[in-house]
């Protein structure tokens, strides 16, 4: 099922970027957001009707505004009132003067008006909007920043992740989530990973019980953090195959992330470890490839 987001959730939360212009009691709001995206309806308003997105936030900009000052203003008229009939849950309007009849007729209507109070507007709704309202799901896992790269560790309950995380984050890496790890879908195809609100900057380690770790090691927290690759611990078990070519893949919401094993055994820096999976990662991104180039050297060198 859509999540929905209710316009007064929108409205508040971004009352740094947009004011109400109507109804202009913000107790009175009503309606829900249903899409990720604000939509430019300039083709709608010029008769492309099947291109209006039901469920999306509307926004008027100087493209919209510039095809309106060209028309009559009984025509201007009919086209607001036909593309206010499609109920659109809401409109925002960008930094643009308004006609008094179009002030008019939108302050009439039952769908509620707002106006962008800065520039980067456009960008920080859209933001916002995707945050609310894409598909998320739950994955179990620390979430750190590691030279610059989101990594997630998974693995059976008790390996010890939360002691892995730890240890990175007291040699200077950056906590994003312990245990709980909500992720979501990017517009450009990545997946971001969070912590749930409540919980945000606190890691719970055996023996100690639940930290804080802003408290601990001082502006170690990211809010949020795209995840790059996927560090699974697993227990060692003898044959297992040594070397890796290739980082494997996960998908999560549709998207392959690269991936990698990690076996854990009794006597293992494995926060040794992840920090050299990550500056393979980083190596592997250049075109580099430290360990194909020594299969490679071993196959020249017995012919």
């Amino acid at each position: 099922m859509r999540v929905k987001l209710p316009l007064s959730r929108f409205y508040s939360s971004n009352m740094e970027y947009i004011e109400l212009l109507s109804p202009s009691n913000p107790e009175k709001i009503r309606g829900e957001i249903e899409r990720e995206s604000l939509q430019r309806p300039g083709l709608v308003l010029a008769g492309e009707e099947e291109l209006f997105v039901k469920g999306a936030a509307q926004i008027f900009g100087r493209n919209e505004f510039l095809y309106l000052s060209k028309l009559s203003m009984e025509k201007r008229k009919k086209i607001l009132r036909k593309f206010l009939s499609l109920d659109p849950p809401c409109i925002v309007i960008e930094e643009q003067p308004l006609s008094e009849d179009i002030t008019k007729l939108l302050s009439e209507s039952f769908t509620p008006v707002f106006k962008c109070k800065k520039c980067n507007c456009y960008e920080k709704l859209n933001d916002y909007l995707h945050w609310e309202l894409s598909e998320r799901k739950t994955i179990h896992g620390e979430l750190l920043g590691v030279y610059g790269l989101g990594i997630l560790i998974t693995g059976e309950s008790g390996i010890g992740k939360s002691e892995i995380a730890l240890e990175l984050v007291s040699r200077g890496h950056m906590f994003a989530a312990d245990d709980i790890v909500e992720v979501f879908k990017l517009p450009e195809g990545g997946i971001m990973g969070t912590s749930p609100e409540k919980i945000r900057g606190f890691m719970e380690i055996r023996g100690l019980g639940i930290i804080n770790v802003n408290e601990i090691f001082g502006g170690a927290v990211l809010p949020f953090s795209k995840i790059d690759l996927i560090l699974e611990l697993e227990e060692f078990k003898k044959g297992r195959e040594r070397l890796f070519l290739e980082e494997g893949k996960r998908e999560i919401l549709g998207v392959e992330i690269p991936a990698r094993k990690i076996p854990v055994a009794a006597g293992r820096n494995i926060a040794n470890i992840v920090e050299v999976a990550a500056r393979l990662h980083l190596l592997n991104k250049s075109k580099i490839h430290p360990l194909r180039e020594l299969m490679e050297n071993l196959g020249e060198s017995k012919t």
